[in-house]
């Protein structure tokens, strides 16, 4: 009888540390900019831009969740799909490939006007990543491995 109460509980424990799947937020680019603006000084921010038509972004993304585990790391995925797309496509994407991390969709059609807020450098193919803590701010226009974005992350801890 204490094997099945040990095994409970630790079933209940388990099942209770476990994050849920994430779902898409519309946001617009004051959106973005605050999150430019005034980055974290307390977590590293990493600002993954991505879609879901985007093979090399959708390979990446495991990448992310992993590091989004961390207590002093903050992932935020910014969705470069069609707004009209959130609940056809978006969030049934999250779902089935199990994303935890905080997902906002970037509803801003003038990507001219707000690519270079990113980084001045930026030509706005995906995926994209800034990784930011404080005043210290550091633009990838490629894809991660875990191995590669946890290297990327400690620069900044």
């Amino acid at each position: 009888m204490r094997v099945i109460y040990i095994v409970l509980l630790f079933v209940i424990i388990t099942a209770c540390s476990e994050k849920e799947v994430s779902t898409t937020q519309i946001v617009q680019r004051d959106f973005l900019t605050q999150l430019i603006n005034e980055p974290s000084t307390e977590k590293v921010q990493v600002i993954n831009f991505w879609a879901t038509w985007c093979a090399p972004c959708v390979e990446e993304l495991p990448a992310f969740v992993a590091i989004d585990e961390r207590d002093d790391v903050e992932v935020i995925l910014i969705s470069l799909d069609e707004a009209k797309n959130v609940e056809s496509l978006v969030n049934p994407f999250l779902v089935t490939n199990k994303i935890t991390s905080t997902v906002k969709l970037l509803d801003d059609p003038y990507a001219a006007e707000w690519i270079p807020m990113v980084d001045e450098h930026w030509d706005g193919a995906i995926p994209a990543t800034l990784i930011q803590k404080g005043s210290k701010k550091m633009f990838y226009n490629h894809s991660f491995t875990t191995n590669e974005l946890e290297e990327e992350v400690s620069k900044f801890l």
